[in-house]
């Protein structure tokens, strides 16, 4: 009986601690939620999302940060808390509504927009434009009315050099 009793024991401690754990892991990735969306609002202006921030002032505000978790409030809560005392520059990332959508909206229009004109300009660049002429039978060949280029001659030469 004293056997089942210590096992019951050593099980329940067990269990208790694995929930600590488990609870502790969570309370640290919430943590973690908030310090990366978040900007460190320290006295040199560093510049750095809050869990790449060292300063003395990131710690105390992680402290702070600990306290409103364990008090209850969600990592939403904190983070409007922090806009409406620090305004929209104590986010990390933009909102993505209003003005702040564009934040989000060019740099992959600019990315598209760059990658269309170079595409242009190479094919400027190397003469694939559609404005050169057509072969006889329509195959698609262009034909360059000042005949084969010097670069084509060049090549030659050196070819039939090498067979010599």
């Amino acid at each position: 009986m004293i056997r089942i009793q210590k096992a019951v024991l050593i099980l329940t401690v067990v269990f208790l601690a694995g929930i600590a754990a488990v609870e502790s892991a969570y309370a640290g990735a919430m943590l973690a939620d908030l310090e990366n969306a978040l900007m460190c609002k320290c006295d040199d202006k560093c510049g750095k999302v809050l869990i790449n921030c060292t300063c003395s002032t990131s710690d105390e505000t992680r402290k702070k940060f600990t306290k409103l978790l364990d008090s209850g409030l969600t990592v939403e809560q904190i983070i409007q808390q922090q806009v409406e005392k620090h305004g929209e520059t104590v986010l990390s990332a933009p909102t993505k509504k209003g003005f702040n959508l564009t934040a989000w909206v060019v740099p992959f229009g600019a990315l598209l927009v760059g990658g269309l004109g170079l595409r242009r300009l190479i094919q400027t660049w190397t003469g694939k434009n559609d404005s050169g002429k057509k072969g006889p039978e329509g195959e698609g060949e262009k034909i360059s009315s000042t005949g084969p280029s010097k670069y084509s001659r060049q090549l030659q030469d050196e070819l039939d050099r090498l067979e010599l």
